[in-house]
């Protein structure tokens, strides 16, 4: 598709982009909406119509400013201690040699226990949140009108469970690390569609970076090379952590609709009519990265899989932060990593591993 046909409009009438220029443009194009067209959808019942990821103009950037405050400035240094302590309970003290699921034993709890943690969500608690993840992952994958359709679905339990969540923090006077600004967000948005989006801020937090160090993982247990020289230089580790990003980009794909008829590349799209851009399709680009298919730790860190412009992801530090700590915490524990079995999941709009045994050589 890259070579041949860089903007693809499919026989269903759905237009695809996947050249890294074209798809970096378009993320940034303000032609292109990020809300998807009245019509396009029932008539809106699920909590993630309130999701940030789907708002945009002054309600996009009211909504941003509130939710981000804790992820910027000085807040890295209040996030730090609470991603160390949940490596350091999952990684450090735990049996982990010879073969193991490392998807079962740590590449999800950890980012399930920070994002708990640092929403104040009890520890009871976690095990809903993970309930809840996996449906809204397929939600998310099977199209708009399951999405955002009248019937419910586990992102408005989800939600609920977060307005209430909300409810007992504002009652008892505790604000969490990501939750600083919760008294304003709630003034501004009313508390249905605060809790909604920390909801949102739940689930996107912890889900991407899930599938970050399982890929990370993946790849450098079939590289031992890379492996050593890791263990050569740690400082190294963000260099493996942005080739990851990159080379298995945990989102795929995102969609826009124009709000007037426009061209991509010359190919004429009309209004509302889906562009999806290939995230994935875009970072592996030859054109912007030689020999794509590889991964290497000495290419340059930048790459689409975050996003780009006024949507970009407001968790990239913490994200960042949570792969080169388990890096870390692996490159000290095992002198070794060796592939042995894995299952990648059946999902179109995120890449990750259901399941991923290593042989672990402390």
């Amino acid at each position: 598709m890259r070579r041949q046909a860089p903007v693809w409009q499919a026989p269903w009438g759905d237009v695809y982009v996947t050249g890294y220029d074209l798809v970096s443009s378009s993320l940034v194009n303000r032609t292109l909406s990020h809300v998807p067209p009245v019509g396009e959808v029932a008539e809106p019942h699920s909590a993630m119509r309130d999701w940030l990821m789907y708002q945009e103009g002054a309600a996009h950037a009211a909504l941003r400013q509130a939710l981000q405050q804790p992820f910027v400035g000085k807040g890295a240094a209040v996030l730090r201690p609470v991603v160390a302590d949940a490596v350091e309970e999952l990684l450090g003290d735990a049996e982990l040699s010879g073969d193991v699921d490392v998807v079962t034993a740590f590449t999800r709890a950890v980012p399930e226990r920070i994002i708990c943690r640092l929403l104040g969500v009890p520890d009871e608690d976690m095990s809903m949140i993970r309930a809840w993840s996996g449906p809204i992952r397929n939600i998310l994958d099977a199209g708009f009108d399951d999405a955002f359709g009248d019937r419910p679905n586990p992102a408005d339990e989800m939600s609920g469970y977060f307005v209430e969540h909300l409810r007992h923090l504002l009652a008892a006077g505790r604000m969490p690390p990501l939750l600083t600004g919760l008294p304003g967000l709630v003034d501004a948005l009313g508390l249905k569609a605060a809790g909604r989006n920390i909801a949102f801020l739940a689930f996107a937090g912890h889900e991407t970076t899930v599938h970050l160090i399982g890929s990370l993982l993946f790849h450098l247990a079939h590289q031992p090379a890379q492996w050593s020289a890791l263990r050569a230089d740690r400082g190294l580790a963000a260099n493996a952590v942005a080739e990851t990003l990159r080379l298995e980009s945990p989102v795929q794909k995102i969609c826009r609709w124009p709000l007037e008829p426009t061209a991509i590349a010359g190919h004429e799209i009309a209004k509302d009519q889906l562009v999806v851009l290939l995230i994935g399709a875009a970072n592996r680009d030859p054109a912007q990265f030689p020999d794509a298919s590889r991964f290497d730790l000495g290419r340059a860190r930048q790459n689409l899989a975050f996003g780009r412009g006024a949507h970009v992801c407001i968790g990239r530090a913490l994200a960042e932060m949570e792969g080169v700590a388990v890096l870390e915490a692996a490159l000290g524990r095992w002198k070794s990593i060796e592939p042995v079995a894995w299952q990648w999941m059946d999902n179109s709009s995120i890449r990750g591993l259901d399941a991923l045994t290593l042989r672990l050589t402390a």
